[in-house]
């Protein structure tokens, strides 16, 4: 595989994985929303910490591209 087909190849995989962490988060911010709407607040932090690492993930990936 050409220099050239590897950095598409990767640069694919990394726009496919940046998507699934966007839609992730999305599901991961509406599920905190329902625990603290019933007042899980132990679920809601514990999600907030969730979605503190997908965020450190997603700034990984664009610093990879």
């Amino acid at each position: 595989m050409s220099l050239g087909q590897t950095q598409y190849f990767y640069g694919v995989e990394l726009t496919a994985l940046k998507e699934h962490l966007s839609l992730s988060m999305d599901r991961v911010a509406r599920l905190r929303e329902k625990a603290m709407r019933r007042k899980d607040f132990g679920a809601a932090d514990q999600i907030y910490l969730l979605q503190r690492e997908i965020d450190v993930a997603h700034r990984h990936i664009e610093s990879l591209k």
